[in-house]
């Protein structure tokens, strides 16, 4: 940002020699992120941002993304102007865009909210009818949209038609679980997914060749079909969230709830949230659904030493013994495994949880036997 901001100094010292038709002025746009070298070109989401919050910018003047904006705001002695949500070309979520206000560089005003919202809606409809493909043009790799029916992306939370289809297709198991297994086995790249377990391995072969543009994609459409696959979001926040920052992530869960509504959907923006309104959050939904296994994972998490530190309390503690224990009875039930595509992530899940219920059973025993035995946290 330092170097934006001098290079715009030094262009806008330079013109002041000179008329006006012998100005030279650029825009510069900024985005944080993860990039992949291609012979000398730099290619992923963060170039694209970039490029897109480039183009808001006037002559003379410095665009950013949310993220780079709560890095420096307080650092620099430079105004800043919010321009608001902005839905940018080929990008699959709105971004939080700001701009340095200074003299000369004016920005362009964030448009009035009634379009907004129609743009936005817009935008959302398009994406619950269309699958993500990838098109290489001239060596670079750009968006492009495939228009399916949108019946194939509006499911409930089993989806056994889809599924079914997929399967017969693919010549895999109908079970979205073992479908996904089995394309992780056999390796390669599945063209067009439409089912679930397509296109969140679709997805994790984009992360793993550094192709965020297409790992956006493919996660954004399965995010759209309102299913309750756990482990495929997690994924997908944490991409948007390295990209574009916190702030983004919980305006793009926000949406997704809105549109495509499900528990996961519910579970993953209270984890956008700090403190108090993520915990209480995550509570409320476990109190509203009993029967959401993984939310009781996450509500032992917010409980646990690892979170709160040493301010553990002993109330924490049988909280989040509680909360275990209602995690590893639905496992038992079998009713736990329905909410992940990708087994081995569970099992990871499985194994943590059983740990820490069996050290924390210990300390609550030896704790029984004291007079004092912790105090609650308020």
């Amino acid at each position: 940002m330092k170097a934006a901001i001098e290079l715009q100094e030094a262009f806008r010292a330079r013109n002041l020699a000179y008329p006006p038709n012998r100005w030279l002025q650029f825009r510069l746009g900024l985005a944080s992120g993860k990039v992949v070298d291609r012979d000398g070109d730099l290619l992923g989401m963060a170039v694209n941002v970039a490029a897109r919050l480039e183009k808001l910018a006037k002559p003379g003047g410095i665009c950013m993304s949310g993220a780079i904006y709560e890095a420096v705001a307080g650092a620099l002695p430079v105004p800043f102007v919010d321009l608001g949500e902005r839905l940018l070309k080929n990008i699959p979520f709105p971004v939080r865009a700001y701009a340095i206000a200074w003299p000369g560089a004016e920005v362009e005003p964030e448009p009035p909210p009634a379009v907004s919202l129609i743009r936005r809606k817009i935008v959302l409809w398009a994406a619950a009818t269309c699958v993500a493909a990838l098109a290489i043009v001239g060596g670079v790799a750009a968006g492009l949209w495939l228009v399916a029916p949108a019946a194939q992306l509006q499911a409930s939370a089993e989806r056994p038609v889809a599924a079914q289809r997929a399967a017969e297709t693919l010549s895999l198991p109908a079970d979205p679980a073992a479908t996904f297994a089995q394309l992780s086995q056999r390796g390669g790249l599945i063209e067009d997914p439409q089912s679930a377990p397509g296109l969140y391995y679709k997805a994790l072969l984009f992360e793993a060749k550094g192709e965020t543009s297409g790992a956006h994609r493919a996660y954004y459409a399965l995010a759209r079909m309102g299913l309750e696959y756990v482990d495929p979001h997690l994924r997908y926040a944490a991409l948007v969230r390295t990209h574009e920052g916190r702030i983004v992530t919980r305006q793009v869960y926000a949406e997704l709830h809105e549109d495509a509504p499900s528990r996961a959907t519910a579970l993953l923006y209270a984890l956008q949230c700090d403190g108090a309104e993520r915990r209480d959050r995550i509570q409320a939904i476990v109190d509203e659904h009993p029967d959401f296994a993984p939310a009781y994972y996450f509500l032992a998490e917010e409980h646990s030493e690892d979170t709160i530190g040493n301010r553990q309390s002993l109330k924490d503690k049988q909280i989040e013994l509680a909360a275990l224990t209602e995690f590893l009875k639905a496992d038992r039930d079998g009713k736990l495994a329905r909410f992940f595509l990708d087994q081995a992530v569970l099992s990871d899940w499985l194994k943590r949880a059983r740990e820490r219920q069996t050290k924390l059973a210990s300390l609550l025993s030896s704790a029984s036997a004291l007079p004092d035995a912790g105090s609650e946290r308020e």
